[in-house]
């Protein structure tokens, strides 16, 4: 130890500052897509690009792009429409079949890009319960909401859950509750919910079945929010995208999902 004292003296006498310049892309403008599409036959699309790494305004609609969606196994297409921040389908000839891949086409100025999803079946959920729960770990005690569904036997299912406590969604990155059915195929699934209620409170769950490959997506998308796992992880990267065709890459993902949706109140 008193060879180490001197050793780290010098070494700190003697060190030096380097200055490294990064050369971060002042204004990439790739394409960026985020599309939905539900068995209750409703569909969205937002559609905008990126912006400078360093840049203060957030990143603009793009509000004169051609969206069109499309029923693979019919031929039946739609073209959504502009309402305020995104595209929305207002009817048409396009049907939620469960088992059936849709196609969402986006053209924005020069480019365009094309993305496919296959629409799973809608898993129910089967009770929605509030429950006074002790205190468990860094959850004080209080009322909290429990979920049950079954997953199918062997339709390699994914699944995200949306929740809401009355009017307030829960939608950080930090609230994203998500799996695959690899760990649960077949079984009875449990979700505690680890949002405090109090008497009154509403809360209420969409289960939403979604493709398994979007699991894949959500991941990326949570390293990258989180600055992935470590010093010596790699740098941040687009997310996974399902499309295809762009002159550049594409940023967002294109998914049809089937939802279910219960509500409870707290005692």
């Amino acid at each position: 130890m008193r060879r180490l004292i001197p050793l780290v003296a010098v070494l700190g006498l003697s060190g030096c500052l380097k200055v490294i310049d990064v050369d971060v892309p002042a204004d990439t403008g790739e394409l960026v897509v985020e599309g939905y599409y539900s068995d209750r036959d409703t569909a969205m699309v937002k559609v905008s690009r990126t912006v400078p790494y360093f840049g203060e305004s957030a990143p603009r609609p793009i509000s004169d792009a051609l969206v069109i969606l499309e029923e693979i196994e019919t031929g039946a297409q739609d073209t959504l429409r502009w309402r305020d921040t995104a595209y929305f389908r207002i009817g048409g000839r396009v049907r939620p079949v469960a088992g059936h891949t849709y196609r969402l086409l986006v053209r924005a100025q020069d480019e365009e890009v094309k993305a496919i999803s296959r629409l799973p079946r809608r898993v129910p959920i089967d009770t929605l319960i509030i429950l006074y729960r002790p205190a468990i770990g860094r959850l004080p005690e209080g009322y909290r909401a429990f979920g049950f569904a079954r997953d199918p036997d062997g339709e390699n299912n994914a699944y995200r859950a949306r929740v809401w406590r009355n009017d307030t969604l829960f939608n950080r990155p930090v609230d994203w509750i998500y799996s695959d059915d690899r760990y649960i195929d077949g079984r009875l699934i449990v979700f505690e919910f680890p949002y405090p209620l109090n008497s009154g409170d509403k809360f209420t769950l969409e289960l939403r079945t979604i493709p398994t490959e979007v699991v894949r997506y959500y991941d990326q998308v949570i390293r990258n929010a989180f600055g992935g796992s470590g010093g010596f992880a790699p740098p941040p990267d687009n997310a996974y995208s399902n499309f295809q065709g762009g002159k550049r890459r594409v940023w967002g993902y294109f998914m049809a999902y089937a939802s279910d949706i219960k509500s409870a109140v707290a005692p």
